[in-house]
């Protein structure tokens, strides 16, 4: 069985010209894994965090901030934030909490000072690379929206027997294009970006998600963005 349904959709721009060769990497494509915790420098108490899981649906690449924020009645009180400020969970000290995909669970050490109100850890997440063994990966991109006419394409594994324009990484879950030059100088340059969708296919069930889409701004000669 293929890992399909573990590639979650990103967006990435790309910006080529008709003189050179594309070669470009692409995101590692992963799955969210517990990278681990952190107490704040400041504070009173001791208190350790252990990362139960992490849905596969959780930021790729997210830090989130646990605060205790009361003590009553024995009982020690946190939530959590994400970047933003937004409040993601809440929970007790001592129980499983459940927040943006991570559960976790954070502990007062024996014997040594307990929480107070304040004290502050960090918890993360990391990319974890999905085994892209075996899938077939597509790149189309229109000449506009909606549009039937094909700007450009390329495949890992073309059905005419020419060479590969996606370089499969496999187990490392990376993707990189290498479409010849000859084949940039056939795409028209377009002061309108193309939209593109690179999508994932498994061969033996045919079915197929959207791994990356964005735009790509195609220019007669390499030139940097603002």
């Amino acid at each position: 069985m293929s890992n399909l349904a573990l590639i979650q959709p990103r967006r990435q721009d790309f910006l080529t010209c008709q003189v050179t060769d594309w070669l470009d990497g692409l995101p590692v494509i992963a799955t969210p894994g517990p990278g681990g915790a952190i107490a704040g420098s400041d504070n009173v108490g001791q208190g350790s965090i252990a990362i139960a899981a992490v849905d596969a649906g959780a930021d790729l690449v997210g830090v989130q901030i646990v605060t205790v924020t009361a003590i009553s009645a024995g009982l020690t009180y946190l939530a959590v934030t994400d970047a933003t400020g937004a409040v993601t969970g809440q929970g007790v000290v001592g129980l499983p909490v459940y927040a943006a995909g991570v559960t976790f669970t954070l502990s007062e050490v024996p014997g040594q000072t307990a929480l107070a109100v304040g004290d502050t850890f960090a918890i993360a997440t990391i990319p974890v690379p999905v085994d892209i063994s075996g899938l077939v990966f597509t790149l189309d991109s229109r000449m506009v929206k909606g549009s039937t006419s094909f700007a450009l394409q390329a495949s890992s594994s073309p059905g005419d027997g020419s060479a590969a324009t996606i370089a499969n990484g496999g187990v490392n879950g990376t993707l990189a294009m290498r479409v010849p030059q000859v084949a940039m100088a056939r795409c028209p340059p377009s002061q309108t970006p193309y939209p593109h969708n690179i999508l994932a296919t498994d061969p033996a069930t045919g079915q197929r998600v959207t791994a990356f889409y964005g735009l790509i701004t195609h220019q007669v000669v390499l030139q940097p963005q603002d």
